[in-house]
């Protein structure tokens, strides 16, 4: 009798939980389908909410639970149907990613890890075994952060140059520790670059600095057991940017070095979700056109030859290097077109590259360790690595 009391007290609490549970449901799925001009704080947590889709399982089967009650109860004919909805929308939110994830992984031959999926979204990652200064320019320094690996090595090592994102105008060199356990464990040695943000730094000075970077690896190579003819930049959103704009305007007079920068030349570039056309970039959402204005320095009526002149598009050529090109096909910051121009210039050039998509995938997906986009990521980038520039041995001619 007792127990009937306390289930018979709980039922409106049930019944307040279950009418609830449809707004609830709509949310999460509002938040997982949020389109590009949403603000930046829910675009970050669709991102995490497509990263790691499958914990929506768990809302999935309380949902479940309520619905259940509802019907039950025989009440409410709209709330029934209103409840089944939303769990199966929850429910298609909480699958898709995942299954997506799995279909790629297994085109490609990669295998993914429940276990490492349910890491938590920032495990711990290594500091770096040396800072320096690489140069002074204007009076501001610019620092270099290097992670070099523990095992040794009588060969020389490649390196990879790793430029941070962050819309040109934040970010730093630090976000290198989410790849540098990675990168170090296959044999690389990895050197995070700075690069003079805006404001008030603007137009060619970032690319200038990160000239500057390459030219100190090269001349300080042998000090750290580097290979100067191996190195790989790898730049993630506006650093991937950098990289290809770099990588493929050496020499251009009109992209000057910061310094004296005799050798910029590099063997590969990895390039994740990064603009390739600043003018076509400009237009792809509201505060595109401002931050390109902030970090060109001028607007793009008038200047489009100075934004044709820092697109990566522009300077592709035959003696392009091997690129490597990863982006979401869900990304609202860049969108996927960036790069999908880009692969289809670098292949009428005849330049070796490969473009890889996670169709679920928003902007940043790789930040979070363990999800299913950075384990795809990881493998995906140390094929490329292993084929242009192995750790082991040079590349046979």
């Amino acid at each position: 009798m007792k127990r009937l009391f306390r289930i018979s007290r709980l039922l409106p609490l049930l019944t307040v939980l279950a009418v609830l549970n449809p707004v609830g449901c709509l949310l999460l799925v509002a938040v997982f389908f949020a389109p590009p001009w949403a603000p930046s704080l829910v675009n970050l947590l669709k991102g995490i909410l497509r990263e790691y889709s499958l914990l929506l399982l768990l809302p999935v089967l309380v949902s479940a639970l309520l619905t259940a009650h509802v019907i039950h109860s025989g009440k409410w004919g709209w709330l029934r149907w209103g409840s089944v909805a939303a769990v199966l929308l929850l429910l298609y939110a909480a699958l898709m990613p995942a299954a997506s994830a799995w279909w790629m992984a297994r085109t490609h031959g990669i295998p993914l890890s429940l276990r490492e999926y349910f890491r938590p979204l920032v495990a711990q990652r290594p500091l770096p075994s040396q800072t320096v200064r690489f140069a002074t320019v204007d009076g501001v320094e610019l620092h270099a952060d290097l992670f070099l690996p523990d095992v040794p090595s009588s060969a020389a090592r490649p390196a990879v140059l790793y430029v941070h994102g962050g819309g040109w105008s934040g970010g730093e060199r630090g976000y290198a520790r989410a790849w540098a356990g990675f990168l170090t464990s296959l044999g690389y040695a990895v050197i995070s670059l700075d690069y003079r943000l805006f404001p008030p730094a603007a137009g060619l000075k970032a690319p200038g600095d990160l000239q500057c970077g390459i030219a100190w690896v090269k001349a300080h190579a042998a000090t750290y057991g580097i290979d100067p003819d191996r190195l790989v930049l790898f730049g993630e959103s506006a650093g991937g940017h950098l990289s290809t704009l770099v990588g493929y305007a050496t020499g251009d007079a009109r992209l000057p070095a910061s310094c004296d920068a005799p050798d910029t030349s590099v063997k590969a570039i990895i390039s994740f979700y990064a603009p390739t056309d600043l003018a076509s970039q400009a237009g792809h959402r509201a505060g595109s056109r401002r931050v390109l204005q902030g970090f060109t320095g001028v607007p793009l009526d008038g200047h489009r030859d100075l934004y044709a002149l820092l697109s990566p598009l522009t300077h592709v050529g035959p003696k392009a290097p091997p690129t490597l090109l990863v982006h979401g096909g869900a990304d609202t910051v860049v969108p996927l077109h960036a790069s999908q121009v880009l692969a289809t210039r670098l292949a009428q050039a005849g330049v070796p590259h490969q473009f890889f998509t996670l169709p679920y995938a928003e902007h940043a997906f790789d930040v979070w360790d363990g999800g299913f986009g950075r384990q795809l990521a990881q493998a995906v980038v140390g094929r490329f690595l292993q084929q242009y520039v192995p750790a082991s041995a040079r590349p046979h001619p």
